[in-house]
């Protein structure tokens, strides 16, 4: 903050021009004046406008010949206008400002008369000469016209980006989207550069909906991404929403898809069929022509997400519980997005945002029996931002925003809590460290959750910057500086227990297992000794973030942009008031763009970044191991008691953990190389490579084990701290990191006529370093870390063992996706997208000892010890093992998720303001069915590996009637 109120006194004493630097959902066009002989021209005034925003925009060139005008609310057919004493007037026609986009134009002058004016048109400038970031834009319109999914939503826009893997969510709906190996709330996620991601949840496309009519444009970054962007591994994501105009315009749109339009694709099973009724609007116009504006936007949900489940799951649910019967997830709620311009005279715009979209949404998975699973996303977003161009020479810009989006705000939401223990029923159980262990996944959970949670969370920012240009100093330079604040970012999480609080979880096994219907066996039960509630966690963050930065052009085609981020963060956890994290975390940027002709249509651009990762609840972790007090009891076939554990609960004198001094956020360490060119005919190719390592991951280490040396090997020998079973030391991985690199291969074009978008990624990615210390996989299988598919989750505070994290869904080799969309003669619309990935590891393969046929015998010491009179379970008696010579061999993959869909749709033109479109949507035309992820992942042992299930969604159609005024 010191150094952005320096800068700003700096520039109201000397000289500058504005120009765009904090990140927002505005553009700029800039340029250079000339007149016939080439010669530059100081002093011609610049005007743009659009008939879809409201006011006019105005700079004037410098001394230099340069102009900028900076802040354009997105919008198409944007006007530019030169004038001059001396000269004909220049007008320029069809610009198009995107989100976060900088455009070049340049002003030919020609003497003569002031009253005579030159209109220029042609193909409008689509690339950003300037800037080394690796981004994509995507116009409202073109996902309003093309079917990419039955949602129809803003997070639509990311199943076409590139560097983008996703999948059907298996419980939610919706998809998921990962970037680059990120994880699925890695990113950043601003409506007008205003905040709305979750502090609990970045999911976008489950904490955030945001209908298709609210859509603008929106600008995603995916890498490269400058000083000013605000910290995210994954992608930076800014709608820019449409702006009030001086005419009033807006739509009315209703969209049904009936159950009965869906087909079945899963063989002897249920499909994840869909069915959806949703009716919007939006509406814009003026409030004082000239003066103040307002756009208006929403929605509501009636949406049932069908629940896939192969033929074997569907048997399993049927046969063990004879009441089973199909049922979907619902999903419904209304949401909405308005925004309020005012221009406070000719320096100031003033502009008020708020954005809702709190939903009740199912969460059952395919092996639940019933609906049992009740969830609520979302919530508000409350903005206010100003931009004020002082002078010619200074340009400062303030957000503050606030969002409460949460995961369950109250138990009301969901329904309450349940009055059975949850019952899960397995194939059969191996033992391991005194401990029966079910095979495989669940086939069939009864009853109820054992428990439910409700998690409130708060996010409050303060954004602010000041801009400036220096047009003489070895070159020209774009010097800025701002501040980025989340000063009070709030999780709370309470959870709640079935059965008041007795015994709330029975793991049974099946007494036939190629017989369901001669019923299961309970071998374990767990109990939290009558707690009904406990306040699991309370976790407090600050992000105090400020940027400076300098765009330095030493000659006209070179751009050298040098940044510094430095994010102070900090963690608490407010339950028991434990600093988890106090931490200066410093991320230089540097990216050079150099354009190689004199249309400005070729530019070559490479980038060097460190991006530190958005702050979130789960990554910053707890100072408590567990919630209350358990005891977890084993009983043999006979019913006899095989043995009793009991796992302490946290207080605040034995937390179970403690954080290194230094620890910080994780981050990615970022190569990028590329090349764009814009052809004629609004035809855009843009070609890169990126290399990305994700490095500093959270983790936590077992400290509490005493493993001991002996001639043999080593041993468990017993506990450290006896009162506790495992203590943590939380810090960052520095002993291993995921890498990516990849190829991107982008074309898009867009005409009046015709809009493309296709994107190509192939991705191969491994492992690097070793393991991590006190891993128990690394005491018993030292020579097997090597690793090269099925890496895991960037989510990290877990061991690289066989029980670690292997979700691989954001791990893919290939990756294709191509929009399409053709305005036909007679008011036709014909459109297309095609999307192929080509499918998820399934990490690791382990099996069991007993399935190798070498049974444990106390070859790392005993598999339990009595200690303060408590039964500790050995962590090295494990039952697992790595089935090949390494974790990267042997394992299986999903097979290739290709999903076509096709929309034929009819314009009828009313009058030239007014006009309808049918539209008739048909998804999966072939009807492929691919599973996206396997049912138990990598445990070769159990008679479920290698068996598919989340199977994608089915051939379906929707109707809609679109009313355009």
């Amino acid at each position: 903050m010191f150094i952005a109120l320096s800068l700003l006194l700096l520039v109201v004493s000397g000289t500058a021009t504005p120009l765009c630097a904090q990140t927002s959902a505005d553009g700029t066009i800039h340029g250079r004046v000339i007149d016939g002989s080439g010669a530059v021209l100081a002093g011609v005034s610049i005007t743009a406008h659009s008939p879809a925003v409201g006011g006019t925009f105005k700079a004037v060139s410098d001394q230099e010949g340069n102009y900028r005008l900076t802040d354009l609310p997105q919008g198409t057919d944007y006007t530019v206008e030169a004038e001059a004493p001396g000269f004909e007037k220049f007008i320029r026609l069809g610009l198009i400002v995107r989100a976060g986009l900088n455009v070049a134009v340049d002003v030919p002058l020609k003497v003569g008369s002031e009253q005579q004016s030159v209109e220029v048109s042609g193909d409008a400038p689509l690339i950003d000469t300037q800037s080394a970031e690796q981004a994509v834009n995507l116009s409202g319109e073109l996902l309003r016209n093309i079917p990419v999914t039955g949602r129809h939503d803003w997070s639509d826009s990311l199943q076409i980006t590139p560097g983008i893997v996703s999948a059907s969510s298996d419980a939610q709906g919706g998809q998921t989207y990962f970037l680059r190996g990120s994880e699925n709330e890695n990113h950043a996620t601003l409506v007008d550069g205003m905040d709305i991601g979750s502090f609990v949840q970045n999911w976008p496309s489950n904490t955030i909906s945001i209908a298709n009519e609210s859509l603008g444009d929106i600008q995603i970054k995916t890498g490269g991404n400058d000083a000013s962007s605000p910290a995210a591994m994954g992608m930076v994501i800014n709608l820019a929403s449409p702006v009030g105009a001086d005419q009033y315009h807006g739509s009315l749109l209703y969209l049904i898809g009936p159950a009965s339009f869906n087909g079945n694709n899963v063989a002897g099973g249920n499909a994840a069929a869909s069915a959806s009724e949703q009716p919007d609007f939006s509406f814009g116009g003026p409030i004082v022509k000239q003066r103040a504006w307002f756009f208006a936007s929403g929605r509501y949900i009636h949406r049932n997400d069908g629940i896939s489940q192969t033929a074997a799951q569907d048997a399993y649910l049927r046969e063990i519980s004879s009441s089973f019967g199909t049922f979907p997830n619902e999903s419904r709620g209304f949401v909405f997005l308005g925004n309020s311009s005012v221009q406070l005279g000719t320096r100031h715009r003033l502009t008020a945002l708020v954005q809702y979209d709190s939903r009740k949404q199912d969460a059952n998975y395919q092996w639940y029996t019933a609906n049992i699973a009740h969830s609520q996303y979302g919530g508000g977003a409350y903005g206010l931002r100003l931009i004020s161009q002082w002078t010619s020479r200074l340009t400062t810009r303030f957000l503050v925003s606030y969002n409460n989006k949460s995961v369950n705000s109250s138990l009301g939401a969901i329904g309450g809590v349940g009055s059975k223990p949850q019952e899960d029923i397995y194939l059969t159980y191996t033992s391991g460290g005194g401990k029966y262990t079910g095979q495989g996944a669940s086939l069939a959970t009864l009853n109820n959750l054992s428990s439910v949670s409700v998690n409130p969370a708060d996010k409050p920012t303060l954004t602010g910057d000041v801009t400036y240009y220096v047009p003489k100093a070895w070159g020209t330079h774009e010097l800025g500086a701002g501040f980025y604040l989340e000063p009070h970012e709030l999780s709370k999480v309470t959870t709640y227990y079935a059965n008041n609080g007795g015994i709330i979880q029975q793991d049974a096994a099946l007494n036939n297992p190629n017989d369901p219907t001669q019923g299961y066996t309970i071998f374990h039960t767990q109990s939290v000794g009558g707690t009904t509630s406990f306040l699991s966690s309370y976790i407090g963050a600050n992000d105090y973030a400020w940027y400076i930065q300098d765009r330095w052009h030493p000659i006209a085609r070179l751009s050298i942009t040098a940044g510094l981020r430095p994010d102070w963060i900090s963690g608490r956890d407010e339950q028991f008031k434990v600093t988890t994290q106090h931490s200066w975390n410093y991320a230089p940027r540097v990216g050079v763009a150099y354009v190689l002709t004199k249309n400005q249509k070729n530019v070559v651009r490479a980038s060097w970044t460190k991006i530190t990762d958005i702050t979130n609840a789960s990554y910053l972790g707890t100072a408590a191991t567990s919630t209350v007090a358990t005891t977890d009891t084993y009983y043999n076939s006979n019913g006899t008691v095989y043995d009793t554990i009991v796992t302490p609960a946290s207080t605040s004198s034995s937390l179970g953990k403690t954080f290194d001094p230094n620890r910080h956020q994780g981050y990615v360490r970022e190569w990028l190389i590329g090349y764009r060119t814009q052809l004629p005919g609004g035809v855009v190719i843009d070609a890169s490579y990126i290399d990305r390592e994700y490095r500093d991951r959270p983790v936590q280490i077992d400290t509490n084990q005493v493993y001991t040396t002996t001639a043999s090997g080593t041993v468990w020998s017993g506990l450290v701290n006896p009162a506790l079973n495992n203590t943590y030391y939380v810090t960052n991985n520095k002993w291993n990191w995921f890498v990516y690199q990849g190829v991107e291969v982008t074309v898009s074009k867009q005409t009046k006529k015709l809009q493309l978008f296709s994107t190509y990624t192939y991705s191969p990615d491994h492992f690097g370093g070793t393991w991590q210390p006190n891993d128990p996989s690394a005491i018993i299988e030292p020579t097997k870390f090597a690793n090269n598919a099925g890496l895991g989750s960037v989510r990290g505070n877990v061991t690289n063992d066989w029980t670690g994290d292997t979700r691989n869904r954001m791990w893919q080799r290939n990756q294709s996706r191509t929009g399409l969309t053709y305005r036909a003669p007679w008011g036709v619309r014909l459109s297309s997208t095609v999307t192929a990935q080509s499918g998820t590891p399934g990490g690791p393969v382990i099996t069991t000892l007993t399935a190798l046929g070498t049974p444990y015998v106390n070859q790392y010491g005993p598999s339990t010890l009595t200690i303060n009179g408590r039964t500790v379970s050995n962590p090295l008696a494990t039952p697992y093992r790595f089935k090949y010579t390494n974790r990267g061999v042997g394992q299986i993959w999903c097979p290739w998720l290709i999903q076509w869909n096709v929309l034929a749709g009819r314009e009828f033109r009313i009058t030239d303001s007014q006009k309808v479109e049918a539209d008739f949507n048909l998804y999966n035309v072939t009807n492929n069915g691919s599973g996206q992820q396997f049912v138990n992942g990598n445990n070769a042992s159990s008679a479920t590996f290698g068996s598919l299930q989340n199977i994608q969604q089915p051939r379906s159609a929707q109707i809609s009637l679109r009313y355009h005024f």
